[in-house]
Parts: structure tokens; sequence; C-alpha cells
């Protein structure tokens, strides 16, 4: 009788494991696919603009309005060009002259078919550009040589990058970069029921006894 009754508490007691482990299973499965990924979305946006801002020193909304302008006559999101920004940021805080290196190397990148942070690392070099073609002047590293970069590519590709959106490819590229917006600007209205969420469900897991489990 004791071996019977043991048994079945022994019973219950796995199938209330069980049960929470499929719960639990299910509920980080859920919020990956949905939740997490609009949280990710807007993690994202965050960390690009978190880049920029400490390159710069400074919170730039004139910088983030030219790459919200970029996204919709370019194939290039708007993190995509924080992120590339801030890596122009390295040389100068001049929101002018990084909005003007920006756009160019988004020309550059697309008549070279190269990503668009190479094309601006290519850029910010300078000299690795005489292999295309393209004459600097300027002491290295001055604004005077980055604006002379600007204006010799505006002048051998400028306008590829607009063109470029205007094909059936740039066009169904633009449309994924708008439906990222709305997943961003979703994402960050959820953030604190996010938090909360992931509490949660960390609380269900932390409840599960890996050792009953085995």
């Amino acid at each position: 009788l004791k071996t019977n009754h043991s048994t079945r508490i022994l019973g219950g007691s796995f199938a209330v494991l069980r049960s929470k482990m499929l719960l639990a299973s299910f509920a980080g499965g859920i919020f990956a696919m949905t939740l997490g990924r609009l949280a990710k979305l807007a993690g994202e946006q965050e960390k690009a603009e978190k880049k920029l801002e400490t390159a710069i020193g400074r919170r730039s909304n004139a910088l983030l309005a030219f790459a919200s302008q970029q996204q919709q006559v370019t194939r290039f999101g708007d993190e995509e060009t924080i992120t590339a920004m801030s890596l122009v940021g390295a040389y100068t805080d001049n929101e002018k002259a990084i909005s003007r290196l920006t756009k160019a190397s988004m020309d550059l990148a697309v008549a070279k078919g190269m990503d668009l942070n190479s094309a601006v690392d290519l850029v910010s070099s300078t000299n690795a550009l005489s292999r295309y073609g393209v004459t600097i002047t300027g002491v290295q590293g001055s604004t005077q040589r980055l604006e002379s970069a600007t204006d010799a590519l505006t002048k051998l590709y400028g306008g590829q990058a607009v063109e470029d959106a205007k094909t059936y490819d740039g066009v169904m590229e633009q449309l994924g970069n708008s439906l990222g917006d709305l997943g961003e600007g979703m994402g960050m209205a959820l953030v604190p029921m996010l938090k909360l969420s992931a509490k949660a469900i960390k609380f269900l897991s932390d409840s599960i006894d890996p050792e009953k489990a085995q």
C-alpha cells in the first residue's frame, strides 16, 4: 500500500513537472517568435543610435532625420545608415560632412556591389580610393580630404543609390525596411510589458528543478 501511494505521488509530481516544462517551452517559443522579435528590432535601432551618439559625442536629431529620409529614397534602412554614420563620426563630428560622405558612400556601395559599412571604410581611408581612379586632395585624416573624397565620388557615382531604389529589388527592400520600422515602433511601445513578460517566463523556468527532470 505504501509503495502504491508513493508511486501515485511520484507520478503526480512528474505530471506537474511535465506540465510546467511544456508551459515554459510554449511561453518561451511564443515570446521568441512574436514579442521577442519586436523587442529585437527596437533594440537594434537603439543600439545603432547609441553608436552614433558615442562617436560624435552627442545625439543628433538632424542625422537621425537624414537616415530616415535616405530610407525613403534608397534601399538602405535607417539603422544601417545610422551605423555607417557612426563610422564616419570617428573622423569628424560635422553633421553636414557626415551626411554628405555617407550619401556618397551609398552611391559607391551600389555602384561597386558592396555593403554600406565597407564602402564607408573605403571612403574614410581615402588612400584606397585611388584604385577606383578617385583622386583625393588634402592632408590625410583632415576634413578637407573627406570633402574632397565626397566631391570626387559624387561626380563619379552620384545618384546610383536613388536610381537603384527604383528597381523591383530596391522597392521590395524598401518595403522590408518600412515593415521593420513598424516592428521597431511596436517594440518600443511594448518594451515595459516585454520586460515583465520576460521576468515571468524566467521565474517559471527557474521554478523547474533540473534534477527532477532527469
